[in-house]
């Protein structure tokens, strides 16, 4: 796809049902149809590198919109800062330009926090609302 559209890979984001895919997932493993969409979105700009990644210390969380379809879940880094994960979700859900609030366990989030900061764990929940 990334060869086709002229970006590099690391710009390319699958969504099959609102969910990124992973790059190692298949057709099979995920049971895709013929009548099921995979969606493509184009990333702005290439995710930084980050110590934590290489070294596998990853999170994978879900970022929830106030409607159910609205989810997207995504692997980030302990110690990257949050603001990637918000921009990621505003361009994946068509939101980029909104002004939208991220709030983990009832607290507001700045994108200068990282996961490792506040505590997150594999699967925790990032509430979105605006």
């Amino acid at each position: 796809m990334a060869s086709r559209l002229g970006v590099s890979p690391a710009r390319i984001l699958l969504l099959f049902r609102e969910v990124e895919l992973s790059p190692s997932a298949t057709l099979s493993s995920l049971k895709i149809g013929v009548a099921d969409i995979i969606d493509c979105v184009v990333l702005s700009s290439t995710p930084e590198p980050s110590k934590e990644s290489e070294s596998g210390e990853e999170l994978r969380l879900r970022v929830q919109g106030q409607e159910k379809h609205q989810v997207l879940e995504v692997t980030v880094p302990r110690g990257a800062p949050l603001k990637t994960l918000m921009s990621h979700y505003a361009e994946a859900m068509g939101l980029k330009g909104h002004k939208l609030s991220f709030f983990f366990d009832g607290e507001k989030l700045s994108g200068q926090g990282t996961p490792a900061e506040l505590g997150m764990e594999q699967e925790d929940l990032i509430e979105v609302r605006g």
